[in-house]
């Protein structure tokens, strides 16, 4: 008497879903991050009182600090003078004239090295500045 044998079904794991559901969560987790922006130079801003203004990406960064560093979007400038400004403000955003410049100083900040910032700012046709500050504390 011949038995049939049972026959051997082809056991195979599909990774296709798999990976996309691997993409799906990466594209997720993509999405709703937010980037953090660090700054490197450490600055003590002095006290104001006024609007509290919205500041977006695509805003120009400038950070002074009180020894006269000077820091556009987190680049360290080599040295400080209205060229070094203005080339590497010219050489690096396009749309330099139309952009938002947000300028902040150290309160130690020499009073001239914020007039040498704006007359570069000025030299180049950029009219959109705001001081960064912070909050003043209300007694």
């Amino acid at each position: 008497m011949k038995f049939q044998r049972p026959q051997r079904r082809d056991v195979s794991i599909e990774i296709t879903p798999l990976i996309d559901v691997v993409f799906l969560l990466l594209i997720f987790f993509m999405v709703t991050s937010t980037t953090v922006r660090e700054n490197i130079l450490s600055i003590m801003l002095p006290e104001a009182q006024g609007e509290v203004a919205t500041q977006t990406n695509d805003d120009i960064q400038i950070l002074v600090s009180s020894d006269g560093v000077v820091m556009v979007n987190d680049v360290r400038l080599e040295t400080l003078s209205r060229d070094t400004v203005t080339k590497h403000i010219t050489a690096t955003f396009p749309n330099y004239p139309d952009a938002r410049v947000v300028l902040g100083g150290d309160a130690d900040v020499r009073h001239a090295t914020i007039v040498l910032v704006l007359d570069a700012l000025a030299e180049i046709g950029i009219t959109n500045v705001s001081i960064l500050v912070r909050e003043a504390t209300r007694n």
